[in-house]
């Protein structure tokens, strides 16, 4: 099932200084829209970040979903028992689910996983997707997942499952993730990864993996960017992680155990 392209989407107290935050980081700047107050831009081939001031309803983080089969993904996750939030906007137009649909054959809803997460599900017949061409001196952050903190991995996964997407197993050694408390998603060039008590803090992060420490590191310095946890380095590998200006966590890793082969599924995707 096409779900279609995601943008993680944050609310934001400025948007103009966020989105500056990420541009230094090498982001780079897609369109901007309701006057202004929301900007769109994007890592790599990868990652979609958009950045909502006063916009979001309700003012949290929400993975979008755009322009995918709105409609089959709310009648498989109403079949297994999931309840969609219901609103006052356009509620005119919903049906006994509170799946909107528009005379111009809009439609969307709103859901959230079992851990809470919220996800709004959408299509617009005015709204397509718009690149920006990536620079070919772009900085090496690596390639980005969406790590999402759970409380039974297999469960939340069963749920992205019935969106379409495919869970992965990734090893240095055998092809095989042994770690229970794991679970790597893919659906096209989406990425999402499920950690049950790993991540810190305990909450949604942008993570970049297998990109440029070093070069990463000193672009932070040289900004004067917040590190939660600054750049160390092991055995296993380096890592340090940043808070942007809302204080959202962005963790940057590469470990050597890894290879693009641990990421790289049997149709060309990326694993995780």
């Amino acid at each position: 099932m096409n779900i279609g392209w995601l943008e993680t989407s944050f609310a934001v107290a400025d948007v103009a200084r966020t989105s500056a935050w990420y541009e230094a980081l090498g982001f780079e700047f897609v369109e901007s829209n309701d006057d202004g107050k929301t900007r769109t831009l994007r890592a790599g081939a990868d990652c979609r970040l958009a950045l909502y001031q006063g916009v979001l309803d309700p003012a949290e983080t929400q993975l979008i979903f755009w322009n995918g089969d709105v409609e089959a993904a709310a009648d498989r996750l109403a079949a297994a028992g999931f309840e969609f939030l219901g609103g006052a906007t356009y509620k005119e137009h919903a049906d006994a689910r509170g799946v909107i649909r528009m005379p111009n054959g809009d439609a969307s809803f709103m859901v959230r996983d079992p851990d809470g997460q919220l996800l709004f599900i959408i299509r617009m017949a005015e709204v397509s997707r718009r690149e920006v061409a990536i620079r070919a001196s772009d900085l090496d952050r690596g390639f980005c997942q969406v790590s999402l903190p759970v409380k039974d991995p297999d469960r939340t996964a069963a749920f992205y499952e019935l969106l379409g997407f495919r869970r992965s197993v990734v090893d240095d050694k055998e092809g095989v993730n042994p770690d229970p408390r794991v679970a790597a998603l893919t659906n096209g060039e989406c990425r999402i990864c499920l950690y049950q008590g790993y991540l810190d803090p305990d909450e949604l992060q942008l993570n970049f993996w297998q990109g440029d420490i070093d070069a990463v590191a000193a672009v932070a310095r040289r900004e004067d960017m917040h590190f939660y946890r600054e750049p160390g380095r092991d055995a296993a590998g380096a890592g340090f992680m940043l808070t942007d200006p809302d204080g959202r966590p962005v963790f940057f890793i590469n470990m050597g155990k890894y290879s693009a082969a641990n990421f790289i599924g049997p149709n060309g995707e990326m694993l995780a």
